[in-house]
């Protein structure tokens, strides 16, 4: 009875949690969920680097190494499907289109390379 216990509550604590960032720092940072998980690790994809800032929503996974941060929540309701957009939390914004478009900020640069800058 007390080990089926154990293993239903060391199963419970394996599990992915929604938390938001209380300390950003260069290396490591701090989430609060369900418990105040500390020197996270974080994880984004192959070329991408980020500080996220505190607030943001995260996922808290434990790993053998302890736990670690899975990304930030997406917000995609500025995109249409298939579309990727690269910002800062102080305004800057990278959007590549789906009809071949690049845009930085309010530039344009079209899928031949001819700069609109309306």
């Amino acid at each position: 009875m007390w080990l089926s216990k154990r293993i239903t509550r060391e199963a419970a604590d394996s599990r992915a949690q929604k938390g938001n960032i209380t300390i950003s720092g260069a290396e490591r940072i701090e989430a609060m969920s369900s418990a105040n998980a500390q020197r996270l690790g974080t994880y984004t994809p192959y070329g991408y680097t980020s500080s996220a800032p505190i607030g943001e929503e995260v996922i808290v996974l434990p790993s053998s190494d302890g736990e670690i941060a899975l990304g930030t929540r997406c917000k995609a309701e500025q995109l249409d499907s298939g579309e990727v957009m690269i910002s800062s939390l102080g305004g800057a914004k990278i959007l590549l289109r789906n009809n071949g478009d690049v845009v930085i900020n309010a530039l344009v640069i079209d899928k031949n390379g001819v700069i609109h800058n309306d």
